[in-house]
Protein backbone atom coordinates (compact mmCIF):
# COMPACT_ATOMS: atom_id res chain seq x y z
CA UNK A 1 0.00 0.00 0.00
CA UNK A 2 1.01 3.14 -0.83
CA UNK A 3 0.88 6.91 1.49
CA UNK A 4 0.78 10.31 0.12
CA UNK A 5 1.70 13.34 2.42
CA UNK A 6 0.97 16.46 1.04
CA UNK A 7 -1.78 15.07 -1.16
CA UNK A 8 -3.82 18.01 -1.23
CA UNK A 9 -1.00 20.09 -2.50
CA UNK A 10 0.45 21.49 -6.35
CA UNK A 11 2.16 18.14 -6.71
CA UNK A 12 0.50 16.04 -4.16
CA UNK A 13 -3.28 15.67 -6.02
CA UNK A 14 -1.45 15.05 -9.23
CA UNK A 15 0.31 12.63 -8.10
CA UNK A 16 -2.71 10.53 -6.24
CA UNK A 17 -4.57 10.23 -9.67
CA UNK A 18 -1.71 9.24 -11.22
CA UNK A 19 -0.92 6.79 -8.49
CA UNK A 20 -4.36 5.60 -9.27
CA UNK A 21 -4.26 4.83 -12.62
CA UNK A 22 -0.86 2.22 -12.40
CA UNK A 23 -1.37 1.10 -8.49
CA UNK A 24 -5.00 2.03 -7.66
CA UNK A 25 -6.08 2.79 -4.19
CA UNK A 26 -3.81 4.59 -2.47
CA UNK A 27 -3.98 6.37 1.73
CA UNK A 28 -3.36 10.15 2.00
CA UNK A 29 -2.54 11.53 5.02
CA UNK A 30 -4.07 14.76 5.29
CA UNK A 31 -5.76 17.38 8.25
CA UNK A 32 -8.79 16.96 9.87
CA UNK A 33 -9.12 20.82 8.61
CA UNK A 34 -7.36 20.53 4.88
CA UNK A 35 -9.68 21.34 1.77
CA UNK A 36 -10.26 17.84 -0.10
CA UNK A 37 -11.52 19.12 -3.38
CA UNK A 38 -8.31 18.60 -4.79
CA UNK A 39 -9.03 15.08 -4.27
CA UNK A 40 -12.49 14.99 -5.62
CA UNK A 41 -12.73 11.83 -7.78
CA UNK A 42 -9.79 10.10 -6.42
CA UNK A 43 -9.77 6.25 -5.10
CA UNK A 44 -8.33 7.14 -1.47
CA UNK A 45 -8.40 6.32 1.99
CA UNK A 46 -8.04 9.14 3.69
CA UNK A 47 -5.45 8.80 7.29
CA UNK A 48 -6.09 12.29 9.54
CA UNK A 49 -3.47 13.33 11.45
CA UNK A 50 -0.57 16.00 11.18
CA UNK A 51 3.33 14.92 10.06
CA UNK A 52 4.09 17.07 13.42
CA UNK A 53 2.60 14.71 15.12
CA UNK A 54 4.57 11.12 15.58
CA UNK A 55 1.56 9.16 16.95
CA UNK A 56 -0.74 9.80 14.05
CA UNK A 57 2.05 9.07 11.88
CA UNK A 58 2.84 5.76 12.93
CA UNK A 59 -1.00 5.20 12.27
CA UNK A 60 -1.20 6.27 9.12
CA UNK A 61 1.58 3.70 7.92
CA UNK A 62 -0.30 0.36 9.09
CA UNK A 63 0.00 -1.77 6.19
CA UNK A 64 2.44 0.42 3.80
CA UNK A 65 5.37 -0.50 2.16
CA UNK A 66 5.73 3.46 0.35
CA UNK A 67 5.77 6.36 1.30
CA UNK A 68 5.64 9.33 -0.98
CA UNK A 69 6.57 12.50 0.89
CA UNK A 70 5.28 15.84 -0.20
CA UNK A 71 4.12 18.00 2.89
CA UNK A 72 5.46 20.88 3.27
CA UNK A 73 5.57 24.69 3.76
CA UNK A 74 6.08 26.50 1.16
CA UNK A 75 6.39 30.18 2.14
CA UNK A 76 8.03 33.72 0.21
CA UNK A 77 6.58 35.49 2.86
CA UNK A 78 8.30 37.63 5.45
CA UNK A 79 6.10 35.89 7.68
CA UNK A 80 5.56 31.92 9.81
CA UNK A 81 9.44 31.26 9.38
CA UNK A 82 8.77 29.24 12.90
CA UNK A 83 6.15 27.30 10.75
CA UNK A 84 8.30 26.49 8.08
CA UNK A 85 11.20 25.30 9.75
CA UNK A 86 9.14 22.94 12.07
CA UNK A 87 6.93 21.25 8.91
CA UNK A 88 9.44 21.23 6.52
CA UNK A 89 12.38 19.71 8.77
CA UNK A 90 10.76 18.61 12.13
CA UNK A 91 8.05 16.94 9.59
CA UNK A 92 10.22 15.37 7.38
CA UNK A 93 12.36 13.99 10.83
CA UNK A 94 9.54 12.27 11.97
CA UNK A 95 8.81 10.62 8.56
CA UNK A 96 11.97 9.69 8.39
CA UNK A 97 12.02 8.04 11.80
CA UNK A 98 8.43 6.14 10.91
CA UNK A 99 9.90 5.11 7.64
CA UNK A 100 13.25 3.83 9.24
CA UNK A 101 11.09 1.77 12.03
CA UNK A 102 8.86 0.56 9.91
CA UNK A 103 11.26 -0.64 6.92
CA UNK A 104 9.12 1.35 4.29
CA UNK A 105 10.86 3.11 1.38
CA UNK A 106 10.37 6.65 1.16
CA UNK A 107 10.08 8.95 -2.33
CA UNK A 108 10.97 12.26 -1.21
CA UNK A 109 10.00 15.60 -3.13
CA UNK A 110 12.56 18.14 -2.33
CA UNK A 111 12.91 21.76 -3.78
CA UNK A 112 15.36 23.26 -6.14
CA UNK A 113 15.65 25.87 -3.52
CA UNK A 114 17.12 23.51 -1.36
CA UNK A 115 20.31 24.14 -3.32
CA UNK A 116 23.43 26.46 -3.96
CA UNK A 117 23.08 28.21 -7.01
CA UNK A 118 27.03 28.62 -7.06
CA UNK A 119 27.92 26.22 -9.34
CA UNK A 120 27.38 27.64 -13.23
CA UNK A 121 25.08 24.48 -14.02
CA UNK A 122 22.80 23.59 -10.97
CA UNK A 123 22.94 19.51 -10.51
CA UNK A 124 21.91 16.81 -7.76
CA UNK A 125 25.69 16.96 -7.44
CA UNK A 126 25.42 20.75 -6.42
CA UNK A 127 25.72 21.53 -2.51
CA UNK A 128 23.12 22.04 -0.66
CA UNK A 129 22.46 25.60 0.43
CA UNK A 130 22.98 25.22 4.23
CA UNK A 131 26.35 23.65 3.34
CA UNK A 132 27.77 27.14 1.55
CA UNK A 133 28.31 30.80 2.67
CA UNK A 134 25.10 32.06 0.60
CA UNK A 135 22.13 34.16 3.04
CA UNK A 136 18.86 32.63 1.60
CA UNK A 137 15.49 32.89 2.83
CA UNK A 138 13.92 30.66 5.58
CA UNK A 139 11.82 28.12 2.79
CA UNK A 140 15.02 27.59 1.04
CA UNK A 141 16.75 26.72 4.29
CA UNK A 142 14.25 24.39 5.79
CA UNK A 143 13.96 22.53 2.61
CA UNK A 144 18.42 21.96 2.83
CA UNK A 145 18.19 21.11 6.18
CA UNK A 146 15.29 18.51 4.98
CA UNK A 147 17.12 17.41 2.45
CA UNK A 148 20.62 16.70 4.52
CA UNK A 149 18.02 14.98 6.92
CA UNK A 150 17.06 12.49 4.10
CA UNK A 151 20.43 12.02 3.15
CA UNK A 152 21.57 11.37 6.12
CA UNK A 153 18.80 7.97 6.43
CA UNK A 154 19.64 6.91 2.96
CA UNK A 155 23.05 6.58 4.22
CA UNK A 156 21.93 4.55 7.12
CA UNK A 157 20.19 2.30 4.46
CA UNK A 158 16.22 3.96 4.10
CA UNK A 159 15.62 2.82 0.53
CA UNK A 160 14.77 6.45 -0.97
CA UNK A 161 14.20 8.27 -4.05
CA UNK A 162 14.74 12.26 -3.86
CA UNK A 163 13.54 14.38 -6.44
CA UNK A 164 13.95 17.54 -6.97
CA UNK A 165 11.23 20.25 -9.14
CA UNK A 166 12.00 23.68 -10.26
CA UNK A 167 9.33 26.16 -10.36
CA UNK A 168 6.16 24.08 -11.19
CA UNK A 169 3.55 25.63 -13.49
CA UNK A 170 0.71 24.38 -15.70
CA UNK A 171 -3.15 22.90 -14.60
CA UNK A 172 -4.84 22.31 -11.11
CA UNK A 173 -3.76 25.01 -9.23
CA UNK A 174 -6.19 24.67 -6.61
CA UNK A 175 -4.93 26.99 -4.02
CA UNK A 176 -3.62 29.25 -5.94
CA UNK A 177 0.60 29.33 -5.72
CA UNK A 178 2.53 31.69 -6.12
CA UNK A 179 3.12 31.45 -9.41
CA UNK A 180 -0.70 30.89 -10.41
CA UNK A 181 -1.60 34.25 -8.01
CA UNK A 182 1.03 35.87 -10.35
CA UNK A 183 -0.78 34.51 -13.19
CA UNK A 184 -4.10 36.13 -12.02
CA UNK A 185 -2.70 39.04 -10.86
CA UNK A 186 -1.21 40.47 -14.25
CA UNK A 187 -4.14 39.07 -15.65
CA UNK A 188 -6.71 41.61 -13.41
CA UNK A 189 -4.53 44.18 -13.78
CA UNK A 190 -4.21 44.13 -17.67
CA UNK A 191 -1.15 43.15 -18.73
CA UNK A 192 0.78 45.94 -18.67
CA UNK A 193 3.57 45.97 -16.85
CA UNK A 194 6.16 42.65 -15.23
CA UNK A 195 9.17 42.24 -13.34
CA UNK A 196 12.54 41.94 -14.85
CA UNK A 197 14.19 38.30 -14.94
CA UNK A 198 13.37 35.19 -15.52
CA UNK A 199 13.33 31.30 -14.12
CA UNK A 200 13.61 27.49 -14.59
CA UNK A 201 9.75 26.29 -15.03
CA UNK A 202 8.12 22.66 -15.15
CA UNK A 203 4.46 21.63 -15.62
CA UNK A 204 3.15 19.44 -12.89
CA UNK A 205 2.24 16.81 -14.86
CA UNK A 206 5.90 16.57 -15.88
CA UNK A 207 7.08 16.46 -12.22
CA UNK A 208 4.55 13.98 -11.32
CA UNK A 209 5.60 11.75 -14.67
CA UNK A 210 9.14 11.76 -12.96
CA UNK A 211 8.63 11.03 -9.88
CA UNK A 212 6.47 7.82 -10.83
CA UNK A 213 8.80 6.75 -13.05
CA UNK A 214 11.99 7.26 -10.92
CA UNK A 215 9.07 4.68 -8.48
CA UNK A 216 8.56 2.44 -11.58
CA UNK A 217 12.58 1.56 -12.41
CA UNK A 218 12.98 1.39 -8.22
CA UNK A 219 15.52 4.12 -8.40
CA UNK A 220 16.73 3.82 -4.89
CA UNK A 221 19.64 5.88 -3.72
CA UNK A 222 19.17 8.21 -6.91
CA UNK A 223 18.37 12.03 -6.87
CA UNK A 224 16.75 13.58 -9.75
CA UNK A 225 16.36 17.12 -11.03
CA UNK A 226 13.36 17.20 -12.23
CA UNK A 227 13.43 20.79 -14.27
CA UNK A 228 11.94 22.63 -17.27
CA UNK A 229 12.78 24.98 -19.16
CA UNK A 230 13.78 28.80 -18.62
CA UNK A 231 10.96 31.99 -19.27
CA UNK A 232 12.01 35.63 -18.93
CA UNK A 233 8.88 37.53 -17.30
CA UNK A 234 8.59 39.90 -20.62
CA UNK A 235 7.74 36.39 -22.63
CA UNK A 236 5.96 35.33 -19.85
CA UNK A 237 3.15 38.55 -20.08
CA UNK A 238 3.23 38.29 -23.91
CA UNK A 239 1.77 34.41 -23.71
CA UNK A 240 -0.28 35.76 -21.21
CA UNK A 241 -1.34 38.62 -23.62
CA UNK A 242 -1.94 36.23 -26.80
CA UNK A 243 -3.88 33.29 -25.02
CA UNK A 244 -6.64 36.26 -23.31
CA UNK A 245 -6.52 38.20 -27.31
CA UNK A 246 -5.42 41.20 -25.58
CA UNK A 247 -4.51 43.54 -28.27
CA UNK A 248 -1.04 45.27 -27.80
CA UNK A 249 -2.29 48.63 -27.03
CA UNK A 250 1.05 49.97 -25.32
CA UNK A 251 4.34 48.71 -25.04
CA UNK A 252 5.17 46.36 -22.16
CA UNK A 253 6.57 48.15 -19.01
CA UNK A 254 9.56 46.14 -17.47
CA UNK A 255 10.50 46.72 -13.34
CA UNK A 256 13.98 46.45 -12.83
CA UNK A 257 15.26 44.88 -9.88
CA UNK A 258 15.63 47.40 -7.29
CA UNK A 259 12.15 48.80 -7.45
CA UNK A 260 10.72 45.31 -7.84
CA UNK A 261 12.53 44.77 -4.33
CA UNK A 262 10.93 48.24 -2.92
CA UNK A 263 7.70 47.24 -4.14
CA UNK A 264 8.14 43.45 -2.64
CA UNK A 265 8.81 44.82 1.19
CA UNK A 266 5.42 46.66 0.60
CA UNK A 267 3.05 44.29 -0.49
CA UNK A 268 4.96 41.31 1.56
CA UNK A 269 4.30 43.41 4.58
CA UNK A 270 0.59 43.74 3.99
CA UNK A 271 -0.26 40.69 2.49
CA UNK A 272 1.29 37.08 3.28
CA UNK A 273 -0.57 35.85 -0.34
CA UNK A 274 1.53 38.76 -2.46
CA UNK A 275 3.18 36.94 -5.32
CA UNK A 276 6.01 39.78 -5.31
CA UNK A 277 8.15 39.57 -2.22
CA UNK A 278 11.72 40.31 -2.08
CA UNK A 279 12.47 36.35 -1.86
CA UNK A 280 10.21 36.21 -5.44
CA UNK A 281 12.21 38.91 -6.81
CA UNK A 282 15.69 37.19 -5.61
CA UNK A 283 14.75 34.32 -7.26
CA UNK A 284 13.73 35.77 -10.81
CA UNK A 285 17.13 37.12 -10.96
CA UNK A 286 19.08 34.02 -9.40
CA UNK A 287 21.45 31.79 -11.24
CA UNK A 288 18.20 29.48 -13.18
CA UNK A 289 21.09 27.31 -15.56
CA UNK A 290 20.02 23.99 -14.22
CA UNK A 291 20.13 20.62 -16.11
CA UNK A 292 17.79 17.42 -15.83
CA UNK A 293 20.04 15.52 -18.00
CA UNK A 294 20.88 12.87 -15.33
CA UNK A 295 16.51 12.51 -15.40
CA UNK A 296 16.51 12.32 -19.11
CA UNK A 297 19.03 9.66 -19.41
CA UNK A 298 17.97 7.50 -16.69
CA UNK A 299 14.15 8.05 -17.13
CA UNK A 300 13.33 8.80 -19.91
CA UNK A 301 12.45 12.88 -18.58
CA UNK A 302 11.33 15.24 -21.14
CA UNK A 303 9.67 18.44 -19.94
CA UNK A 304 6.76 19.74 -22.18
CA UNK A 305 6.94 23.52 -23.86
CA UNK A 306 6.96 26.23 -21.38
CA UNK A 307 4.15 27.81 -23.07
CA UNK A 308 2.09 24.66 -23.77
CA UNK A 309 2.27 24.65 -19.65
CA UNK A 310 1.51 28.34 -19.03
CA UNK A 311 -1.70 27.67 -22.07
CA UNK A 312 -3.25 25.08 -19.52
CA UNK A 313 -2.67 26.77 -16.75
CA UNK A 314 -4.59 30.34 -17.54
CA UNK A 315 -7.43 27.97 -19.46
CA UNK A 316 -7.53 26.56 -16.17
CA UNK A 317 -7.83 28.92 -14.44
CA UNK A 318 -10.06 30.52 -16.66
CA UNK A 319 -12.45 27.90 -16.86
CA UNK A 320 -12.75 27.39 -12.72
CA UNK A 321 -13.86 30.94 -12.41
CA UNK A 322 -10.74 32.33 -11.08
CA UNK A 323 -10.62 35.24 -12.89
Amino acid sequence: MILVTGATGRIGHVLVKELNKKYGRVKVFVREKSNLKPLEGCNCEYVYGDILDLESLRKAVEGVDTLFHLAAHINISFYDKKKTLNTNVNGTKNVLKVCMEEGINLIYTSSIHALSTSDYVITENSKLCTDTEEKRGIYDQSKSLATKEVLSAMEKGLKTIILIPTGVIGPYDFRPSSFGLGVIQSVKIGLSSTLEGKYDYVDVRDVVSGIVTAFDLKKYGEMYMLSGHLLDMKTYIEYLREFSGMPKLKPLALVKKSVAIFLGYILGFFSKKSAITPYSVATLHSNSNISHEKATRELGYHPRDIKESLYDQYIWFKDNGYF
